[in-house]
């Protein structure tokens, strides 16, 4: 199987096979990086292909980053009517956008709408189309790490629980699990330890339980009061909180590594190293439920 997830200006991929056992392991992974977003459409799959010697596969999992795409909140009691509810709030008027909706919360008249330009959904399948390879799906950055939190890192066992991203040193992205169900998507920034939120759509008492959480965190806590255990990562650039994070044990707070999940000690500890291994964890939707095992090149 081969995965890549698409961002700005880089791409990264996952290789793995299957076991006899039928759990996984992951045989290759590496980044390749271009100067633009068109750079990386037109040819991280074409480089991935030629570079590391990919004559098996004929599928592709696909994976884009949440930053193309606009998000709002939709109350709506009819399935039926949700486009048109879209047109009232600006987003489906727009020609060049393909909308999607998602239930949020125990209420099932809440919806989440994401939206994507069409024109560049439509150029990243053709890349695609050209080297004869097939789309097995594509899915949302944070919302596929959240598969690999659920399945590889038990979080569906616990109650609470929430999924936060460093797209920079000062910028979050975050998805919240309320007894099972996905209750809030937000972004925020953070300015000298203080929390400004950005777009939230999700119940107060969600952005209640998630203000105080991230609070909790940029300020050192240990231990959460809201939430079972929040599950954090970093696709870009070196937070000094997630640096904090590493070599440290923190009761409530994990970082998805997806290399790591047993936390391995034979594995690099190196700060560095360790951060460009988290935003792998965006590739969480290629294992579902599986067990996962590594195969490191020397």
């Amino acid at each position: 199987m081969l995965g890549i997830s698409i961002y700005k200006n880089k791409a990264n991929f996952l290789r793995t096979s299957k076991l006899s056992n039928n759990d996984l392991c992951v045989t290759h992974h590496g980044t390749y990086k271009y100067s633009d977003l068109n750079g990386t459409i037109s040819n991280s799959l074409k480089d991935i292909i030629k570079n590391e010697d990919i004559r098996t596969e004929n599928s592709i999992s696909l994976i884009l980053d949440t930053q193309f795409c606009l998000f709002n909140q939709i109350f709506c009691d009819n399935l039926d009517s949700l486009d048109f509810h879209g047109n009232l709030s600006g987003f489906s008027d727009i020609e060049n956008l393909d909308s999607y909706y998602y239930p949020m919360g125990a209420r099932d008249d809440r919806y989440l709408g994401v939206h994507v330009d069409n024109k560049l959904k439509q150029k990243i399948i053709d890349s695609v189309d050209k080297l004869g390879f097939k789309i097995d799906g594509i899915g949302l950055g944070i919302f596929s790490a959240q598969k690999l939190a659920s399945s590889m890192f038990k979080a569906k066992s616990l109650s609470k629980y929430a999924i936060i991203r460093f797209v920079t040193s000062s910028s979050i992205e975050v998805i919240y699990i309320n007894d099972g169900l996905f209750s809030l998507y937000g972004r925020f920034n953070i300015v000298k330890n203080k929390i400004n939120p950005i777009k939230v759509f999700g119940d107060k008492l969600s952005i209640d339980d998630i203000a105080v959480t991230i609070e909790q965190i940029v300020k050192g806590r240990k231990s959460l009061s809201k939430i079972d255990k929040v599950f954090i990562y970093q696709s870009n650039g070196q937070s000094k909180l997630i640096k904090n994070l590493i070599n440290r044990k923190y009761n409530d707070i994990v970082l998805l590594d997806l290399f790591n999940h047993k936390n391995h000690k034979s594995l690099s500890s190196n700060v560095t190293e360790t951060i460009n291994r988290l935003s792998f964890c965006e590739l969480g939707i290629m294992f579902g439920d599986l067990n996962v095992w590594y195969w490191f090149n020397e």
